[in-house]
This record gives C-alpha cells, sequence and structure tokens, in this order.
C-alpha cells in the first residue's frame, strides 16, 4: 500500500518561494569572484567545475527524483530499503564519476577542453562529485518527509558563502585556491544533508546493505538518466552552432541573455521536486480528477510567477543589460523571447512532469528527443539569419514542440481533458493583463514614467494572485496531506 505522508503541495510551494529568495545570493558572489580571478583562473576552474556538475549529474542516474516517485508507489519497509539501496549505488557511480574527470584530464581531449589546473586543484574538484551526489539523494528524500529547508541553507547559503566568499578572502590574504573552497564548500552543503536526513529518517547498519534498488525503481529512473544527458547536449549545442553559423559576438550575447533565461527555468524547476512528489504521492498510474486538479493548480501558481518574472525582464531588461555592458543593449529582444517562450511552456514543462509522476518516461523521452530535433533544425536555419536571436527562437520554438507533444501524450493515455475551466480562464486574464503592461511599457521611455507603473502593476498582480489563491485554495481539499 502506498504512504499517505507526502508532501503538502501548498506547503511545498512555500518553500519553493524562500529558496527561490535567497537565490541572488551566489550571482552576486559570482560576479565578484570572476572579476578577482579574471585573467585564466576563473575560466579554467568554471570549466573544470562544469565537468564535475555533469559526472554528478549522470551519476545519480535518475534515482534523485526516482526515489521521490517510489515514496508513493511502496510501503515505508520496501521504501527505506530502496532509498539505502540507491544511495550505495549513486555512491558507487559518484567514484567511477571521479576517476573518468581525473581520467579525462590526463588525456589530449582534457588539455583541449581547457582541463589544465594542477593536478590537486583538479583532485579536489572531481572529489567533490560523491559530496554533490550524495547530499543531492538526502534532499530528495526529505522532500517525502516536508523538509526542504536544509536544502535552502545548504545549496543557496552555506555552499556558495563558502565557495565564492572563502575565494574571494583567499585571494586578498594569499591562501588556498577556488578549487579548495569549492571542496570546502559541497562538503559544508552535505553534511547539512546528512544531519538533516538523519534527524528525519534515522540510520543504523542493519540499512548499509549490499542490494539494489527494485527493479520499478530502475525502469522508472534511468531514462531520466538518459533525458540529462539529452539536456546537457542540448544547452552545448546551441552554443557551438553559434559560433561555427555567426559570430563570437552572437555567443556572448546568447551567453548573457541564457543567464537571464536559466534563472526563470530556476524558478520553474525548483518546483519539480516538491511537485513529483506530490503528483505521485497517491501510487496512481493513471490521471485522476484529484491528480488532474492538482496539475492545474501548479501550472496556474507557478506560471502567474512567472508571468511577474516577465513583467520585471520588458520594464527593466534594456537597463540591466546597459548597466552591464552597452554591446549587450542588442539582446534585449532576445531576452524578452526567451522569457516569454518560458512563461508560455509552463503547461508542456508540468505536463512532462505529470507523465514522469504516472511512471510513463519513455512518453517522456519521446518527448524530449522531438524537442532536440526541433532545436537542431532550427538552429541550422535561424541562427546564419538572426544570431543570437535565432538561437533563442530555436530553443524557444524546441521547449513548445517538445511541452506539446507532453500534452498530446498525457491527454491520449488519461483519456481525458487536461485542463480545467476556472484555472484556465484565470491563466488567461493574468496573461491578457500581462500583455497590456507589457505594451504600455514599450511607450515609456522614461525611468520617472516606468518606476511608478511597475510598481503599481506588481502591487496589483499579487493582490490578484492572493485572492484568486484563497478562492481556489477552497475548493483544493483533495491538494492537502491525507
Amino acid at each position: 500500500m502506498a504512504q499517505t505522508d507526502a508532501v503538502d503541495l501548498k506547503w511545498g510551494m512555500r518553500m519553493v518561494l524562500l529558496d527561490n529568495a535567497l537565490r541572488p545570493v551566489e550571482p552576486l558572489l559570482v560576479l565578484a569572484c570572476a572579476s578577482v580571478y579574471a585573467g585564466g583562473a576563473w575560466g579554467s576552474f568554471k570549466l573544470a567545475e562544469s565537468f564535475a556538475y555533469l559526472f554528478f549529474r549522470l551519476s545519480l542516474m535518475g534515482l534523485d527524483r526516482g526515489i521521490v516517485w517510489f515514496y508513493g508507489q511502496a510501503n515505508s519497509e520496501t521504501y527505506r530499503r530502496n532509498l539505502f539501496a540507491s544511495l550505495g549505488v549513486v555512491l558507487i557511480a559518484s567514484v567511477a564519476g571521479v576517476l573518468a574527470m581525473l581520467g579525462l584530464s590526463l588525456t589530449a581531449i582534457g588539455s583541449v577542453r581547457g582541463l589544465t589546473l594542477p593536478f590537486p586543484d583538479l583532485l579536489l574538484i572531481a572529489g567533490s562529485i560523491p559530496l554533490l551526489a550524495v547530499s543531492e539523494m538526502l534532499f530528495q528524500a526529505n522532500l517525502n518527509r516536508q523538509n526542504m529547508l536544509a536544502r535552502i541553507l545548504g545549496k543557496n547559503l552555506l555552499q556558495p558563502l563558502i565557495t565564492v566568499g572563502g575565494s574571494l578572502a583567499s585571494h586578498f590574504l594569499g591562501g588556498p585556491g577556488l578549487a579548495f573552497w569549492f571542496f570546502l564548500g559541497c562538503l559544508a552543503n552535505a553534511l547539512a544533508a546528512g544531519i538533516s536526513f538523519i534527524r528525519l529518517h534515522g540510520a543504523s547498519w542493519s540499512d548499509m546493505t549490499a542490494t539494489s534498488p527494485d527493479r520499478s525503481l530502475w525502469k522508472f529512473s534511468l531514462p531520466l538518466s538518459g533525458a540529462d544527458l539529452l539536456a546537457g547536449l542540448t544547452s552545448r549545442l546551441d552554443i557551438m552552432l553559434l559560433g561555427t553559423l555567426a559570430n563570437v559576438r552572437a555567443v556572448e550575447i546568447y551567453n548573457v541573455v541564457m543567464m537571464f533565461g536559466k534563472s526563470l527555468t530556476a524558478i520553474r524547476s525548483s518546483f519539480e521536486g516538491v511537485l513529483l512528489s506530490a503528483f505521485s504521492r497517491d501510487g496512481a498510474r493513471n490521471l485522476t480528477p484529484q491528480l488532474r486538479r492538482r496539475l492545474n493548480y501548479a501550472v496556474w501558481a507557478v506560471g502567474n510567477l512567472l508571468g511577474l518574472a516577465m513583467l520585471a525582464i520588458v520594464f527593466w531588461g534594456q537597463d540591466l543589460l546597459s548597466l552591464m555592458n552597452k554591446e549587450y543593449l542588442d539582446g534585449y529582444l532576445a531576452l524578452v523571447t526567451i522569457t516569454a517562450f518560458t512563461y508560455l511552456n509552463i503547461f508542456g514543462d508540468f505536463s512532462g512532469l505529470m507523465l514522469q509522476s504516472l511512471g510513463r518516461n519513455r512518453a517522456w523521452i519521446s518527448a524530449q528527443l522531438i524537442g532536440f530535433f526541433v532545436n537542431l533544425g532550427l538552429n541550422l536555419w535561424l541562427i546564419p539569419q538572426l544570431g543570437a536571436l535565432g538561437g533563442v527562437l530555436a530553443l524557444g520554438g524546441s521547449t513548445l514542440a517538445q511541452g506539446g507533444l507532453s500534452q498530446v501524450l498525457l491527454w491520449r493515455s488519461s483519456g481525458r481533458h487536461l485542463w480545467l475551466k476556472e484555472f484556465l480562464q484565470s491563466s488567461l486574464g493574468f496573461a491578457s493583463l500581462l500583455t497590456s503592461l507589457c505594451l504600455i511599457s514599450l511607450w515609456l521611455d522614461t525611468l520617472w514614467l516606468r518606476l511608478p507603473l511597475f510598481l503599481l502593476a506588481t502591487a496589483g498582480w499579487l493582490y490578484v494572485y492572493r485572492r484568486r489563491a484563497q478562492e481556489f485554495e477552497r475548493n483544493l481539499e483533495p491538494l492537502r496531506t491525507a
């Protein structure tokens, strides 16, 4: 019998809002750190770090999301056995990732790609892979016990403050370099994960058995690992094609635009672990009326929060780009475009998440594959004509294609309409208001005209959002924890 004390969706959304409120801490520190370590040290470190994160993500083999899904599919004893079995498998895979990264650094490929850091630094960065992997597994397991605070503190405060803050202090005081502080930051994050996990779940030597996760858990998780690899290839493909078919300036503009775009995507993706637990908590393998209502509420809530972020981008995007460098002003249209695509595709993104929750990973991977090939074709067509904007349009078009197919596959597998009228009408109302405000902002040339309108629009947006949320919550009893 499936467990019933899973994550309350309303609680999860409050935690995710806190998570996103603290996210600016790391980018602000990174900007300072990038300036003092400019001239090669920062670039070499970031490249090595990107390899570490790639191997970390692959070493999870999808089990981080799998264990959240499995919580709603098994009784407590079976879940606990599979949780510790998954931790053991991930630990072994992450150690293999360490060896793979160190081996890569000794080859010609590693040298060409810039992995020319001293071996002790490479060892510290590669040695962080198990810390990252195990802490991610522990944080994901904590979601099933309605605990996200340790993750927020560890990933948004402890790790960046120690990694970047320590590196800044070390630069002026003549201490150890970036790699040392990165390892120390990952260690602090892992300790936060471990302490919170033991407090919530407990642990004993009897849990440390050499077993493998159940077949059903593997069947759900392994396709997610392939999807992670596919997503990594897609992001690198865009940069490679821009450099080949356009020019370096287009690459620079695209990188700046996508820095903002990824921040918006992070707002959405930070909800995914909570929603996966909430969607899969009943152990249902079909889109029940309760699940459909949860899906609609999640799309409404997260989508309208992204709409507020889009309002800020349209009003202040040019000012933000100008502050960074006048050269980036040409990227304003691309910035608005990627923001609009992120906002529009919330229906498709969460439809894909629901496919995962119902255990239909093959359908979700099919949608991702279609998105990948659409991305490739649009890049080859649009980049030679439009440069960075072409790359953004290609990425946005591919996400819409992937999201649209996810909706079709979910609709066909469930045999029922996905979207409820009350939520859809409210979302369309917010979208109409957003479009009107954005068009008005294009006519306002001065700060003194835009600022009052933006503040008034934001206050009105939040007021209407809260009122509508209260109305929905009165009829959302199926969302609450049983």
